[in-house]
């Protein structure tokens, strides 16, 4: 049987954002084919949060409240437990869906069924909801196209706009709640194994770039997370694309493909650890210079060490006026 709007929940996730909130569940709410819309909120700082979203939005939507803390991902998890559909989205509480979204997924998985994961693609928009310069750079040729694994063995498909059915992704063990912010990759890479995967042409989903400190990425980039756990996600992939004979994980071959940010050594280096702190050093040495600035650092942080290092990001947080 054919995907219908009756078979879709759309899940948004929320904590604290009330800036952002009513867009997100608007967007879920307003869609050219209505579907059924819950708000999971992981017990977060604001006690008038509920009160908040239900006096906008009333009987429209269910709220359901975590119990306790779950975290990024075993929220996305709650959502799984709570949904009473077959498929599902998940949307955060500071993104939002285009009014067609579920309309094209509906549309996809009619013309091409039998997949674990659909999705469109994701425009990055800033606070204001102005497209930026960061974007997915992988193009979609004709209305849709099949995904595999090589698509996602760099990068994740940008979030939000998945739609996947609750069993598949029970069936390869839920979100890794313990991920710092690999989780969605992570189960993309999973329900493509899986089930394979589909991604229509239509710009149907918009993740908002902003400089709350209390998003999952932003936490993961200042702990100094954010390297290592890539590479681990990497290493899943290739893993998955062949579990005899795979491919090993070249360092040297990532770096060639995605220098090191000296931007980042700048802005984090001076509140990573010093495991860390080594840890992207090293990555830094083992890149391939696009241009004299970074030849120069470089050379620099060969003779001074990672104290260099530290002594540059902290004169560049002072002169950019960034608190620790």
């Amino acid at each position: 049987m054919s995907l219908c709007a009756d078979q879709i929940t759309i899940a948004v996730t929320v904590y604290s954002r009330r800036q952002y909130i009513k867009q997100a569940i608007a967007s879920a709410l307003n869609q050219s084919r209505p579907v059924r819309v819950i708000v999971v909120e992981d017990c977060g700082p604001d006690p008038t949060l509920e009160s908040f979203v239900k006096d906008e939005f009333g009987s429209r939507i269910a709220y359901i409240k975590n119990p306790r803390r779950r975290g990024l991902f075993g929220n996305w998890n709650a959502c799984l437990e709570r949904c009473q559909t077959e498929w599902i989205t998940i949307l955060h509480d500071d993104d939002y869906l285009a009014p067609e979204y579920i309309e094209a997924m509906i549309e996809m998985e009619r013309e091409l069924p039998g997949c674990a994961l659909y999705l469109g693609r994701t425009l990055i928009v800033n606070e204001g909801g102005e497209p930026t310069p960061e974007q997915d750079f992988r193009t979609v040729s004709g209305r849709w196209m099949k995904r595999d694994l090589r698509d996602i063995l760099y990068f994740p498909f940008s979030f939000p706009g998945h739609l996947f059915r609750v069993a598949d992704a029970r069936a390869v063990g839920g979100f890794h709640e313990a991920s710092s912010m690999c989780g969605d990759w992570e189960m993309w890479a999973k329900l493509i194994a899986f089930g394979g995967a589909a991604q229509s042409s239509r710009v149907v989903a918009f993740n908002r770039i902003h400089e709350g400190w209390d998003r999952g990425s932003h936490q993961a980039a200042r702990s100094g997370r954010h390297l290592p756990t890539t590479f681990i996600q990497h290493k899943r992939i290739l893993t998955l694309l062949g579990r005899s004979g795979a491919p090993r994980f070249e360092r040297k071959a990532w770096q060639r493909r995605i220098p090191m940010s000296t931007h980042f050594l700048l802005r984090y280096g001076q509140t990573l650890s010093p495991r860390l702190l080594r840890y992207h050093v090293g990555l830094l040495l083992l890149s391939p210079a696009p241009h004299w600035r970074y030849a120069l650092f470089q050379k620099m942080t060969r003779i001074g060490g990672v104290g260099f290092v530290k002594w540059a990001s902290k004169m560049w947080r002072r002169t950019n006026s960034i608190a620790d």
